[in-house]
Parts: C-alpha cells; structure tokens; sequence
C-alpha cells in the first residue's frame, strides 16, 4: 500500500505509508460511518473504527495504545441533554487536555447550513472540513492535501515530542521563509511554540509578517497573545474587541479576551466574556468549569452550581476536567443549600473520592478530598469535624503541594464557617494564605473575593497583603544606601516565611544583580536558601488539571 499513488512521491519517501494509518469516524449515522470507512479503505487505510457520538469516541481516544492518525467528526451531534459534545467541543477538549498529538490529522464533516460555524472552527487547529453531501473525489483530494502536509511536518512533530521547542520553531521559520505550500501551517504552528518559548518577537515577527500578505484571524489572535503575555493588557483587549466584532463565533478570542481582562482586574467582564464562549461551545468542560469557578467567586453562587455542576456532568470521563474544580462545586452548592445543594455535595465527594481510589498516592487529591469533608461537614451542621478539618487545610499552607486555588478555597471555607460557628485559628490562616499567594494584584484580589462573606476576613487579606508588600519595599529600600547584603537577607527571610512566589523571585533577582558586593561564603548560603524554596512555589496556572 505504501505505493499508493493517492500520495505524493515527496510524502512516500517521507515514509507515510497508508498501510500503517489508523483512523476513527465520529457519527450519528450508520449509512455515513459505513461510506466514510469504504472511501478509507479503498485508499489503502485499513484500521478504521467508528464512534457514534463525541462521548464514546472520548473513551476510545483515551484508552487507543497508539494516537490515531486521522480522525473524521460530524459537526452537529442531536442533543440528548443540554450540554452535550459537538464535534467542535470534542476538538477543543482534546487540544485543551493535550489530548490530541499535533500529527493526528482531525477533519470536521458538516452540511451547508452549518458551514460558516465550521470556517471559524477551522481558527481552532481544525485541520479541513468536508461538507456534506461527500463525493470520493471530494474526500481523496482534502485528505491527501491534509496528510501531505502532516508529513512535511514529520521533523517538527519529531522535535516537539522530543521536547525540543527551540528546534521545532526553527524549522518552521525556515519552511515559513522559504514559501511554498505550507507557508502559512508553518507560521502557525511555528508562533505558536515560539510563545510557548517566550520569544515573543520572533511569534510576533512570523505574525506580522504573515498578515501583511493574508489576512487571517488566528494571527491576529496570536498578536494579542503576544501584547497579553507582554504585559499590555490593553492593547490585547482592543486587538481582541475588533477580531470579535468581525469574528462573532471565533470562541478562542473569547478564551484570551477574558483572560485579558481578568489582567485588568475586569472580573465581572471577564465573566461575561467566558459565559459567551461557553454559549458557543455549551460542552466545553474546561470553559465551564472557568465560568463557574470565577462565578463563586464574585458571589454568584448558583449560576456558579449549575456550570460547575454541568462541567462535571459532561467531564466525568475527560481529562480536560479538574478537580479543584469539583471542590468550587461543592462550595458553590454549599450557599445554594437545600436538597439539590447536598445531592451536589455528595456527588462531587463520590466523585473524587472514587479519584482517590484509583490515585492514592496524591498528595493534591487527598488535599481537595479533605476540603470535601469540611463542606460536607459545614452543610451537615458538624462544626467540630467542620473546625478540625480546617486546621488540617491550613497545615498544608506551607506545603509544595498547596496550590493559590487551595489557599483561596482554604479562605472560601473559613469565611462560611467562621459565620456561624466559633474558629479561632481563622483569622491567622488567611493572613498566612495571603502572605504566600498574595504574588499579584489579580490573585490578591482574588483573595479578598474568597473572603466576602466575612467583612472582617476580608479586610485582614487586604492589610496581609498590603503589609508584605510594604516589608519588600523596606527591603529593597537598603539599595539605595549601597547595603545590598541587607536587602538581600531582608528579602530572603521574608521569603522563607511568606513563601511567595514574588518574593522568591525578586530575591533571586537581587541576588544575581548585587551577589558580587557579598562574601562568597554569604552568597553561596543565601543563593542555597532562595534554591530550596523555588519547588515550593512553582508557578501554576490558575485552573489546574487532574493530578
């Protein structure tokens, strides 16, 4: 088969041979799954299997010994439920849980009607699109030009699994440089390592340099990337308003324009934002699951239920879910109360403790799973086992393992329980939980957000906040009278007992700009000191995925 004329003589001598492809066909319809699997067999691909619908097609991708090379999805699927995957949901899982290797080649199939939702779905790495009704001809040449083009990348795949990045974006500067039919692939895929590398100028060089000759939104997305990662929110948001008012439907745009204005301290916006991108993609877990985690947080508990609730309806079997998000639906359930907010409670404690079971030796899980128990015990009314459970939360705090979301649910819980019950520790773990994840206006105020309900709390993050700030200030003021070993033993103590991540960086700085005006031995001692905390304080993005 490898000699199939179907293919390129560039593509066989690359070694893609359909002999040894495998496929997956995702559709409602028995007549089209049986005329998709003969086209496919007939080229030459004889490992072809069949989903009817995106949810089992999720259990095969997951439990396939080797990734599928190709993969052919309806669009549209009938709903049996309100959040239900489309084909689209299932693509946008699957790249968001790194689910799905960049040389899987994945192909919507869509009618008429429906073509423009398509185009736009073609922004999110879809590879190409057929629609219906499907000639062979039609079929054979969109699939021969889509593998083709996988196989010119072989080299780039080889590297990005190989962990090398630098190498990958390299490769694809050359092919972008150098024309030819996959200019424009290389430039995405290319910009899009170079952010992944930080090389912002290089991403925006290759995107600048694309859209002076086409103009394509995924680059304009990639640039307002580049303005948000350079610390401009603004300008990200302004690229972001224009591309969205050409681009209603472009839900990746949503995902950055919300993030742009979480950075602008925006949260109600930014939830608006997230809220229109699960609109377009009601199955997205990963949406979801932001919207509801930001909803508990500016207070609205129940519409915060009910897509966490709906996030784990539908993620039940999907990485793309994560558990802390399962524990803000519990709390989010907890102030909804009644008995749909216990059913909520029990169900989200089931679930992770059924994660436990199979991922014992987590040490984040059994965290998450021991802030279960106290929302459990707070609806139950069980305030002693409520109390217990929360000072075995703030033990944790000085833990690696403890996580911004952890301290800021640590500070949920105890602003419900102190309301209503006496706590005596409270007050001096939310200043503890604030000293080390107070890293950022947006995360202190995110901070203050969890405490709320508990004026009183809310007020002592402020001031916890504002106070570790003031002491690095103090610090760094030692520099301007040319003491830098006092700022640098200042900051590192300050360091060792907040454990913040800003702090340890700004140390780190310090250290490496002034360590030559210190004794050797002195620097040596604090450059160890800075080390053994930097595991501790690892940055994490603000939803974490499964352990």
């Amino acid at each position: 088969m490898a000699s199939n004329p179907f293919l390129s003589p560039a593509a066989r001598a690359g070694g893609l041979e359909l002999g040894r492809l495998s496929a997956l066909i995702i559709d409602e319809s028995e007549l089209l799954r049986s005329v998709l699997s003969r086209m496919l067999r007939d080229l030459g691909i004889p490992a072809v299997q069949a989903a009817r619908r995106p949810e089992e097609a999720r259990r095969m991708i997951k439990a396939a010994l080797q990734p599928y090379d190709i993969i052919l999805s309806e669009f549209h699927f009938s709903r049996q439920a309100a959040h239900d995957l489309s084909g689209q949901d299932l693509l946008d899982e699957l790249r968001q849980s790194k689910g799905l290797p960049m040389q899987t080649a994945f192909i919507m199939v869509t009618d008429e009607a429906r073509h423009p939702q398509v185009a736009a779905a073609l922004e999110g790495a879809l590879d190409d699109y057929l629609l219906k009704p499907i000639t062979s001809g039609q079929f054979e040449e969109r699939l021969r030009i889509v593998l083709e083009r996988k196989a010119a990348f072989k080299e780039v795949f080889q590297a990005i699994d190989a962990g090398d990045y630098a190498g990958a974006a390299e490769r694809c500067e050359r092919m972008f440089r150098e024309g030819g039919p996959y200019k424009v692939y290389a430039a995405r895929i290319g910009s899009e390592l170079y952010l992944r590398l930080k090389e912002l100028e290089a991403a925006r060089r290759m995107l600048e340099s694309l859209l002076a000759h086409k103009a394509v939104p995924w680059a304009r997305l990639g640039l307002a990337r580049i303005a948000l990662e350079g610390a401009d929110p603004e300008q990200a948001c302004r690229s972001l308003e224009t591309l969205l008012a050409e681009n209603p439907a472009y839900v990746d745009a949503y995902d950055v324009y919300g993030r742009a204005l979480l950075e602008k301290m925006d949260f109600e916006a930014a939830a608006e934002v997230f809220g229109k991108a699960v609109q377009i993609s009601p199955g997205n877990v990963s949406r979801l699951q932001k919207l509801g985690s930001l909803q508990l947080y500016l207070g609205d508990s129940g519409a915060a239920a009910e897509h966490l609730g709906a996030a784990l309806d539908i993620g039940a079997h999907s990485r793309a879910l994560d558990y802390q998000g399962v524990v803000a639906l519990a709390v989010a359930s907890l102030d909804v109360g009644g008995k749909q907010g216990l059913a909520d409670i029990e169900r989200a404690h089931k679930f992770l403790q059924e994660a436990l079971t199979l991922h014992p030796d987590s040490a984040r899980l059994r965290m998450l799973m021991k802030a279960l128990d106290v929302v459990l015990a707070l609806q139950l009314r069980q305030a002693e086992a409520a109390s217990a459970g929360l000072a075995e939360l703030a033990a944790q705090l000085a833990r690696p393992e403890c996580s911004f979301e952890m301290g800021a649910c640590l500070i949920q819980l105890m602003a419900r329980a102190a309301g209503t019950q006496a706590l005596p520790g409270a007050m001096d773990w939310a200043a503890r939980a604030t000293q080390r994840f107070s890293v950022s206006h947006q995360r202190t105020r995110l901070l203050e957000l969890a405490a709320a309900r508990l004026p009183a709390m809310q007020e002592l993050v402020r001031e916890s906040a504002a106070a570790i700030n003031e002491q690095a200030r103090e610090a760094m003021g030692h520099l301007v009278n040319r003491q830098p070993e006092l700022t640098l033993r200042a900051l590192v103590a300050l360091a060792v007992r907040s454990l913040n991540g800003r702090i340890i960086k700004l140390a780190q700085a310090t250290l490496e700009h002034h360590g030559q005006h210190l004794n050797a031995a002195l620097a040596q001692r604090l450059g160890a000191e800075i080390a053994m905390l930097q595991p501790e304080v690892a940055a994490r993005p603000i939803v974490n995925r499964r352990s």
